[in-house]
């Protein structure tokens, strides 16, 4: 009998982490594919190629940086295995696909291939081969990208391409003031037509009501906690709930604050960025504290600092604050006085920022804005 040897423990996963990305990713091609069916009908023959155009660069050039940092493979070869094998192994186990799918639904149609190709080139090698591989980035590097692709090539953030059906504007633009966003405004998206993504933003952040599903599913299957999405979106819909009563939107202000948050990257980034395990506390109590300053600070830069998004700028700031609350968390997995201290702490501000930002920007009841 051939006696079997390993490390303990002797336990064997559920989900190994092959399969958790994978269910992962085919989320993301559920929403790349209402995507592609959105954009089709909804401009026509040039917006849906754009659409996959950009899905496939993305994903290619991400895992280019993996084909070119894993070469010293072949240079380093060990007796018995195959460098061939070992370099496959090593690219498709980088999972780079996943973030390079992810950094082209964070950016609308209109953005150019090339440019997207060198954005998810960039964010890959600096934010994930650097520091190591998978596992051992310290930033979300799909978000990174976002941001670097917003810095770097601001004027390509369309929501149209050339030659389509309709003509879009700039993706900023969808966020900027109440009138606009709530459906007070002239042509602006009812709750329904945002529930169900039918409007011009990023490829997969208007999907909201698909996000939710994949929410629920994800969390289901152990995949992400549903402590972070929760917490994260739930809080700024409470804050923005606040925000319009405070403003005199008077009952309105439930249906305002709800299309308030499904506008942009709160639920996409709460459901699908904010989730990564590699990025986020490693206790539960902390990935609620890391969910509510993240709302903190997407409130602030919202609606105090004045950015119409502020979601992948919030989810970064909190990935380097990821050390700090685990520190914080450290040796106190059944003390929930600290915690629940800190929490609550973080509550108060967001409500008192709400009421103050409600109070001091009332509503004009002739334009709604």
């Amino acid at each position: 009998m051939n006696e079997v040897k390993q490390f303990a423990p002797h336990m064997r996963r559920k989900q190994s982490t092959f399969s958790q990305m994978m269910e992962f990713f085919l989320c993301l091609c559920v929403l790349w594919i209402c995507a592609m069916i959105f954009y089709g009908v909804k401009q026509g023959t040039p917006a849906l190629v754009a659409v996959i155009i950009n899905g496939l660069v993305s994903m290619a050039f991400a895992m280019l940086a993996d084909v070119f940092t894993y070469l010293p493979v072949f240079f380093h070869k060990q007796e018995g295995v195959s460098p061939i094998k070992e370099y496959l192994y090593k690219i498709v186990h980088s999972y780079s696909f996943v973030s390079g799918l992810l950094i082209a639904l964070l950016c609308p149609v209109g953005a150019v291939w090339y440019q997207l190709g060198i954005t998810a080139f960039i964010a890959t090698f600096v934010m994930k081969l650097v520091f190591g591989g998978f596992g051992k980035n310290i930033l979300n590097p799909a978000v990174f990208g976002r941001v670097f692709y917003q810095l770097a090539f601001t004027g390509s953030l369309k929501t149209s391409v050339e030659g389509s059906i309709t003509t879009g504007s700039s993706i900023t633009s969808v966020s900027s003031g109440f009138g606009t966003i709530m459906g007070l405004g002239e042509g602006a998206p009812s709750l329904f037509d945002l529930a169900i993504g039918n409007y011009l933003g990023s490829l997969g952040e208007t999907f909201a009501i698909v996000l939710v599903l994949i929410a629920i599913y994800l969390s289901i299957r152990g995949i992400i906690d549903w402590r972070t999405p929760v917490f994260y979106v739930g809080s700024l819909y409470l804050a923005f709930v606040l925000m319009f009563l405070c403003a005199g939107d008077g009952l309105y202000a439930f249906r305002d604050a709800l299309a308030y948050t499904m506008v942009g990257g709160i639920v996409f980034g709460g459901v699908l960025c904010l989730t990564d395990p590699v990025t986020t506390p490693t206790a539960k109590s902390g990935r609620v504290i890391m969910a509510l300053i993240t709302a903190l600070l997407t409130f602030i830069f919202r609606r105090v600092v004045g950015l119409p998004e502020g979601v992948a700028y919030s989810i970064l700031i909190v990935n380097v604050l990821t050390p700090f609350i685990d520190k914080i968390i450290k040796g106190r997995t059944r003390d929930y006085l600290v915690p629940m201290i800190v929490s609550i702490s973080l509550a108060v501000v967001l409500v008192t920022v709400a009421i103050l930002n409600g109070v001091n920007h009332p509503i004009d009841p002739d334009t709604g804005a």
